[in-house]
């Protein structure tokens, strides 16, 4: 055989070859074909540039389906935003803070063991007292400024629930401190205002357990705790007197708590100027600020 014709051979050989590559290469995507063949998703034409998204059909309904790198593999594609989407992780919540707005429109004198270990009884909940320049009732103010302080606290990063938010209510103070025993809350927070035979008598003070009462010796160094820095904090954020804090036995709404309590009397509704202070929003915002700061040091500090 001559090297014309052996080189004719292999040239003939070499383009077979290649047409058989080239013929393999055109043979259509069968894979590709089915997969385009799923009814469920179908390519809709969308007139914003590549780099914002695709549009697509889903069941009948358009959704956006973004990619966020066009030239990556991984942008070529498109998943629904609602399905590609991370949930966000719920918000953890600083501690439960359960808010006793004081009294309610009609009380009820029915008699309650003021504490579990005492055969004395008082009534069940009163009407409180009522601004003697305002005409307005305490159950009213008592509410206002829980509402307030709620979504003060909210806003803090803590959960707060609620003894009462209507005025039309029959629950004693004993069924008080259950609701917030029952809810396992990190603090109680009693909302009251005072009242005094003389007009003069002003300013706010902070209620605690008292040492001596066998069913609150558990809750009463920590509640003692809360009650100074609610105390320290009205100091710094109000210009009002101060009374200071008070141990009380008395109260059935702190004996029968198993989680720590304290009780703010906001001022004296008898006085007619705090009278009109009290009601005052600038005020009103002042003194929740300001027990909101006191519940914040407490809160971070109730562990040392």
């Amino acid at each position: 055989m001559s090297k014309l014709q052996t080189s004719g051979i292999i040239t003939l050989l070499a383009f077979g070859v290649v047409s058989m590559v080239i013929a393999y290469t055109q043979l259509p995507d069968r894979s590709k074909e089915e997969s385009a063949q799923v009814p469920a998703v179908q390519a809709v034409p969308s007139t914003a540039p590549p780099s914002m998204g695709t549009s697509l059909t889903l069941n009948g309904s358009s959704t956006q389906a973004q990619t966020a790198n066009t030239n990556s593999p991984e942008a070529s594609s498109t998943v629904p935003q609602q399905l590609a989407e991370t949930p966000e992780p719920a918000s953890i919540s600083r501690g439960l803070i359960y808010l006793d707005p004081g009294h309610q429109r009609k009380g009820n004198s029915q008699q309650e063991p003021v504490s579990p270990d005492s055969k004395e009884k008082k009534a069940k909940v009163t009407g409180g007292t009522r601004g003697v320049a305002t005409g307005k009732p305490e159950y009213v103010l008592n509410l206002e400024v829980a509402v307030l302080l709620k979504e003060v606290l909210i806003a803090r990063g803590f959960e707060v629930q609620m003894t009462r938010e209507d005025h039309d209510v029959d629950i004693s103070n004993v069924e008080r401190a259950e609701m917030a025993n029952a809810a396992n809350a990190q603090l109680a927070v009693r909302i009251h205002a005072d009242g005094n035979d003389s007009p003069k008598a002003k300013g706010y003070s902070v209620l605690y357990p008292d040492a001596g009462v066998r069913s609150t010796q558990s809750i009463q160094p920590t509640s003692k705790k809360a009650a100074e820095s609610i105390l320290e904090a009205l100091k710094a954020g109000t210009d009002a007197a101060s009374r200071g804090m008070v141990a009380r036995s008395d109260l059935s709404g702190f004996n029968w708590s198993k989680v720590p309590v304290v009780l703010i009397e906001l001022g004296f509704m008898t006085n007619p100027a705090e009278d009109n202070l009290l009601s005052d929003p600038e005020y009103q915002q002042r003194m929740v600020d300001a027990i909101a700061d006191g519940i914040d040091t407490y809160m971070n500090n109730k562990e040392d």
